[in-house]
């Protein structure tokens, strides 16, 4: 009867155990994503991260690196008068975090709104730190920065990393959160990645500067007057692998009414009203004189359509091979490239189409590059 009753209280013992341990799995992931979530939404308010974030320091003259913690991520946001710190540290003994090390967070509270607290963003010097979240693993995870890119502390190789792309826009995070317990046959790890981008639209007052676009899909709407130019980058599209060039013709409708362009040139359309819609159409061998007297439209209306795509700032370059050794898309946006992102100034936008191919995105006539057009908003004066 001991012998049963032991194996069965042993047995009980494994299952709790195994159940704790999931649990324990689930809720360290639940959280990493959650503090990386708050982090990205955060940096999206900044004008710039500075790419060395212990230097960064001296920009924040009211704060005081803890002992043994070490910056990571410091950003500038508009009309904030100093730098928004994120940094490590080990936990001390008595604190009911679980370590090895924290993430804090030093800068300007929020409010129930979620935007920065108006009573004290001008006050610095009462900012506090607040744990943004525990069980961050001490041991080495070297940060594995691209070409160009600057690891934002060298110092640091532990559970929370940095690197930050040239023009200080870009930040790549990495955090590796740990947790144990004297009844698991190991510790439970995560690793988690996510980028981040400053886009510097917040001002005094905590309200957004209206854009002078949004996408709706990907219908191009005005948020406010401007002026409106689009223009062709280029394209290319043959009949079958080495075949003859396939002439392409765009379109654009204003408030879905066809506008005349010649397209050997841009088009600017001036002192167009908030509320304007664009839609850009590409027609393959529209006159259907090139190739098995077929052609093929592709619409920015057609929102569902992987045939048609609209980049914005910070979108990565689609990575597809052109057909029968083509011109890439990379030639095209020879000027709107940088670290393998999309690098347009916050009023552009650029539009994709493939008219070679049906939906397969997997099709090796499926690149993208069959014809490209730039718009550029700038608002009225």
């Amino acid at each position: 009867m001991s012998f049963v009753v032991g194996i069965a209280g042993w047995g009980l013992v494994y299952i709790l155990a195994v159940e704790q341990k999931a649990s324990a799995k689930q809720t360290i992931q639940y959280n990493s994503n959650r503090a990386l979530e708050f982090l990205t939404d955060e940096i999206r308010l900044g004008r710039k991260i500075d790419s060395d974030a212990v230097v960064a320091l001296d920009e924040a003259p009211d704060f005081t690196l803890p002992s043994g913690a070490k910056p990571i991520v410091v950003f500038q946001v508009p009309d904030v008068p100093q730098r928004i710190i994120y940094y490590t540290r080990p936990i001390e003994e008595g604190e009911v975090w679980e370590g090895p090390d924290v993430i804090e967070r030093w800068g300007p509270r929020f409010n129930e709104e979620g935007q920065y607290d108006e009573t004290e963003i001008n006050n610095p010097e009462n900012w506090e730190a607040s744990i943004l979240i525990d069980s961050i693993d001490n041991t080495a995870h070297t940060p594995s920065c691209e070409t160009g890119w600057q690891a934002s502390n060298t110092d640091s190789t532990e559970g929370f990393n940095a690197c930050v792309n040239p023009d200080e826009k870009l930040v790549k995070l990495n955090l590796a959160t740990t947790t144990s317990n004297k009844t698991w046959r190991e510790d439970v790890d995560y690793q988690v990645e996510n980028m981040a981008f400053a886009k510097s639209n917040i001002v005094q007052g905590f309200t957004e500067d209206t854009p002078v676009f949004t996408l709706n899909n990907k219908q191009l709407i005005l948020a406010q007057s401007a002026n409106v130019k689009f223009e062709v980058l280029g394209g290319a599209i043959t009949c079958g692998a080495g075949g003859v060039n396939i002439p392409v013709t765009t379109y654009l409708y204003k408030d879905e009414t066809k506008q005349t362009w010649d397209t050997s040139s841009p088009l600017t359309l001036p002192n167009q009203p908030a509320g304007t819609t664009f839609d850009v159409k590409s027609v393959k061998d529209e006159n259907k004189e090139f190739c098995s007297k077929k052609d093929l439209a592709v619409s920015s209306t057609d929102s569902d359509n992987p045939r048609v795509r609209v980049l914005v700032n910070g979108d990565p370059v689609p990575d597809v091979t052109p057909f029968d050794n083509q011109t890439t898309i990379d030639v095209f946006l020879w000027d709107y490239i940088e670290d393998g992102k999309i690098s347009l100034a916050e009023n552009q936008a650029i539009y994709l189409f493939e008219l070679g191919s049906n939906d397969d995105t997997g099709s090796a006539t499926f690149d993208l590059q069959d014809n490209v057009v730039l718009t550029t908003v700038d608002k009225t004066d």
